[in-house]
């Protein structure tokens, strides 16, 4: 269902019709991801197929709340051998332990990134700052191209309301999180002016970040979250 490991070897894979389906659907992404690493850059625009939250939850390896505290581009070689590539290293101080081992920092691994005048762009992958504070839905670290479940569906941004001083939780795109129902929805970027509009009509109605712990919680509290997942 989600992004599988780039192989070692990278593969001759033709550019295939893709089916909604999630079963399978993130092995072929990352076969046809790591055919196009192979040949060029950047990368063309990644589509995702957005998990339930019930889904987010059970495919994540780790769940953790923190802040970033490094950023760090760099070339690293190739799986096959064959030259290097780009990843982006973002290291997050964690806060809280929603799911996984404690630990007090993890560093995770995005494909992508700039390193002097050379740049991999991999559409749809989420950016990091220092000092961004995050939850992360950690899966296959160091493995997959985005080590986050259903790429940035798997990050979710611990923001302050300017006027109140309230934090709340929003999704990558900055819309506030008002019910675990939107984390099916599409990750829509709309214009500047329309996100702020949304935004601020929003805000109010979004989870606090313990709102968020306790709904994560629930669902890791729920049998069919503690289980294996099949595909």
């Amino acid at each position: 269902m989600l992004p599988t490991a780039l192989p070692s070897i990278f593969p001759a894979v033709p550019s295939p019709s893709v089916s909604p389906a999630r079963p399978g659907f993130f092995r072929l992404l990352a076969a046809g991801a790591a055919f196009l690493l192979a040949v060029t850059a950047p990368l063309p625009a990644t589509t995702v197929v957005p998990p339930s939250f019930a889904e987010l939850v059970a495919d994540a390896d780790a769940i953790y709340r923190g802040t970033v505290s490094a950023v760090e581009a760099r070339r690293v070689a190739r799986p096959d051998g064959q030259g290097a590539i780009i990843k982006t290293f973002v290291t997050v101080r964690i806060e809280k332990v929603l799911k996984g081992p404690e630990r007090p920092e993890v560093t995770l691994e995005f494909l992508g990134g700039t390193v002097g005048d050379e740049s991999l762009v991999v559409q749809g992958m989420p950016k990091f700052a220092t000092g961004d504070r995050e939850f992360v839905f950690v899966q296959r670290n160091g493995i997959q191209f985005c080590p986050l479940v259903a790429m940035s569906h798997g990050r979710y941004r611990q923001l302050r309301d300017a006027t109140s001083g309230r934090d709340y939780v929003a999704r990558d795109n900055r819309m506030p999180l008002t019910d675990t129902a939107e984390v099916a929805l599409p990750m829509t970027a709309l214009p500047g002016p329309v996100r702020a509009a949304a935004a601020a009509a929003a805000v109010s109605d979004a989870f606090t970040p313990a709102d968020f712990e306790a709904k994560v919680a629930a669902e890791l509290a729920r049998p069919a979250a503690l289980k294996p997942r099949i595909e």
